[in-house]
């Protein structure tokens, strides 16, 4: 992880405290991966269904 992505990632969890204080770690660090690996893409499409399919999983796992 580079000085950047940990400042950013030190940001997100400052944010979530403030919005959703009961979020998981794991989900936030894997939408953050996500959305690492996809920022630089010419292609939204790809961050979105990424983004999607993590949010799908968990709503499974949720449901059972």
């Amino acid at each position: 992880m580079s000085s950047n992505d940990d400042l950013a990632w030190q940001t997100l969890l400052a944010a979530r405290q403030d919005v959703a204080p009961e979020l998981d770690d794991t989900l936030l660090r894997q939408c953050y991966a996500i959305q690492s690996k996809y920022q630089f893409s010419d292609d939204r499409s790809l961050s979105l269904s990424a983004m999607e399919r993590l949010i799908d999983e968990q709503v499974s796992k949720l449901l059972g």
